[in-house]
């Protein structure tokens, strides 16, 4: 029996034939696809993963997902696991199980028999207080409030006004609610509004993919939670 499973390149290779099996469960997933994964007795236990391989029907493979409690100390979750992934514009939210681990930073858990899929908008905005440094046309950085932030962009608040115009390139720095560091990420202001001696800008984001999928695992945790 073919099993169909992730090649290199991160595409599926293979056919499968279970002919004398019910069909099963096929979630779209690709090498390097981000899982979220929780534990159900313990909703604050939550990692963010990547997909690493596959047997569909039968196992995935993904990075060990280890729990951030303090600077020093990591929990690994290896029981029972509620797992959620986004493919496309949906939302596939399943249970699972830690089978073993098959070296230092991998682990295979077992493929769901049922999956809740969701149809998820894109680039819905998550608000946030996140403190931000923002540099203007190169010139020094200032300190910023973001509001809320998406895939696709975020608002900032300025508690001073400032000289800027729609179209003007922005770089920010900041670091997200869990713990991942965004450093110079590339964004173009859409949007200025100036009240009193404040400023509040509506950026887009205009990044490498490599950046852009931090805020993405980010905005799907909080839409998962």
């Amino acid at each position: 029996m073919e099993l169909k499973i992730f090649s290199q390149t991160g595409e599926l290779s293979g056919q499968n034939d279970y002919s004398d099996e019910p069909e099963r469960i096929t979630i779209p997933l690709k090498i390097d696809d981000a899982i979220v994964v929780r534990s159900p007795g313990a909703p604050a236990r939550i990692a963010s993963c990547k997909v690493v391989g596959a047997i569909h029907g039968r196992y995935l493979l993904i990075t060990e997902p280890a729990v951030k409690i303090s600077d020093r100390v990591s929990a690994v979750l290896d029981e029972t696991l509620l797992c959620s992934c986004m493919c496309g514009d949906y939302l596939y939210i399943f249970y699972s199980r830690y089978r073993n681990r098959l070296m230092d930073n991998i682990v295979c858990i077992e493929y769901p028999r049922e999956v809740e899929v969701r149809r998820i908008r894109e680039h819905t905005r998550i608000e946030v207080n996140i403190e931000t440094s923002v540099l203007i046309d190169g010139a020094e950085p200032v300190s910023a409030k973001m509001i809320d932030i998406s895939r696709g962009g975020c608002r900032l608040a300025f508690d001073r006004r400032l000289q800027m115009t729609k179209g003007n390139r922005l770089s920010l720095t900041f670091e997200l609610p869990n713990m991942i560091a965004v450093d110079k990420l590339g964004a173009v202001i859409a949007k200025i509004k100036q009240v009193n001696r404040t400023t509040e800008t509506g950026l887009s984001f205009c990044a490498e993919e490599r950046e852009l999928s931090k805020i993405a695992d980010f905005c799907e945790l909080c839409r998962f939670i």
